[in-house]
């Protein structure tokens, strides 16, 4: 129980950080969208820096876990939606509102008018540039290093408008749209999230086994 009080409580966290980037990037789109997308970095190097619990950084490990793995995603994801929800909810309290809704919907109209396969493009090659980013920043030696692949994956998925889960649970609630086609959407992302992290986990791992020297017969 106490695991995934950790992961849950942590989720939420995780999800707060991403709101706070999403609302930093919406403030910035209309005259600084390249440093915008460099800001929203700052979310997940927290997250990484922090071992927060983030679905979209967590679920490439799946074949590392047994089955049980999946439970942790789904507490895990459930605690992203409600650190969005709640922050999300208070940022339209703020006078940073008006502009922050304007910005929201623009995006969720362009994701909405996408189809389903463009969706689901989208999401698997976010999850690939989050898995780089989180593995790139575990995996390299230097720190100058670690912060290169960190913002320079998000701002890459960002500028390339690439699906993300839980930012755009963020751009949803804060352009409060919700429908049926909205949902399926959310879960397209979700998969494509998670084929991208596990497709790139496995290619990696396929590679490392070839590279590594058999021993003699």
């Amino acid at each position: 129980m106490k695991k995934y009080l950790d992961i849950f409580l942590s989720a939420i966290l995780s999800g707060v950080c991403i709101s706070l980037g999403v609302c930093v990037y919406l403030s910035l789109i209309a005259t600084a969208k390249i440093i915008g997308s460099l800001f929203f970095g700052l979310g997940l190097f927290i997250i990484i820096h922090f071992k927060l619990h983030l679905y979209t950084g967590k679920v490439g490990d799946v074949l590392n876990h047994s089955p049980k793995y999946l439970f942790d995603l789904l507490i895990c994801i459930i605690g992203n939606f409600v650190g969005v929800l709640a922050t999300t909810s208070i940022m339209k309290l703020t006078r940073l509102n008006p502009t922050l809704v304007q910005e929201a919907f623009k995006i969720v109209e362009t994701k909405q008018a996408d189809s389903w396969y463009s969706i689901l493009i989208l999401s698997t090659l976010c999850g690939v540039m989050i898995y780089i980013a989180c593995k790139g920043h575990e995996k390299c030696e230097y720190p100058l290093g670690k912060v290169i692949f960190c913002f320079l994956a998000i701002s890459i998925f960002i500028l390339c408008g690439f699906e993300h889960c839980i930012a755009n649970a963020a751009y949803y609630t804060l352009a409060g749209i919700f429908n049926l086609k909205a949902f399926g959407y959310f879960l397209l992302m979700i998969l494509g999230n998670a084929i991208g992290a596990i497709f790139v986990d496995g290619a990696f791992k396929i590679i490392e086994h070839l590279r590594t020297p058999k021993e003699a017969e």
